[in-house]
């Protein structure tokens, strides 16, 4: 008769464990980790891309307006440095200049640069940047003194104000 094969209790290996030693282990976490890190990675990029996206278009949805403001009869020598006298007493250099849109809400903030005598007048340059578009017209302060309102044509063909 022939020979009884060999049961595997006899060559050494245990019956009811599954043959895994020529057998990759199949290991499915590290996969998922990774997709996890991926999918993380893409959605800060995409938020951070998003979100410069919004302060790109807002710093470009805007512009400049530059001036300057003439204070009649308070000027000392020409080029000389000067500031708002007696009645102009408040119009000095940092004096603030508002921008409002139609409702009353503050869009955009400049201030007023060094004052320069130019013959018998005292001469404030000013910028204010990042005014936003889109406005029919806007309201400008300055310091304690009354809005005035300007059209968007008017404000980006610089103004020249006189006190």
């Amino acid at each position: 008769m022939g020979e009884n094969p060999l049961t595997p209790a006899e060559l050494g290996e245990d019956p009811v464990a599954p043959d895994t030693a020529n057998r990759p282990a199949r290991r499915t976490w590290p996969i998922w980790v990774a997709i996890g890190v991926a999918a993380v990675l893409f959605l800060c990029c995409a938020g951070t891309a998003t979100a410069g996206a919004v302060v790109w278009k807002m710093r470009h949805d805007d512009f400049t307006v530059t001036g300057d403001l003439t204070l009649a009869d308070s000027g000392t020598k020409d080029g000389a440095v000067c500031s708002g006298n007696e009645m102009y007493g408040d119009i000095t250099p940092g004096t603030q200049i508002v921008v409002s849109d139609a409702e009353g809400t503050v869009v955009a903030v400049g201030t007023l640069g060094e004052g320069v005598s130019k013959g018998s007048d005292c001469v404030f340059p000013f910028t204010i940047e990042h005014v936003p578009k889109a406005q029919k017209f806007y309201g400008l302060t300055l310091g304690q003194r009354g809005t005035l309102t300007y059209t968007p044509k008017q404000l980006k063909e610089g103004l020249h104000l006189y006190l």
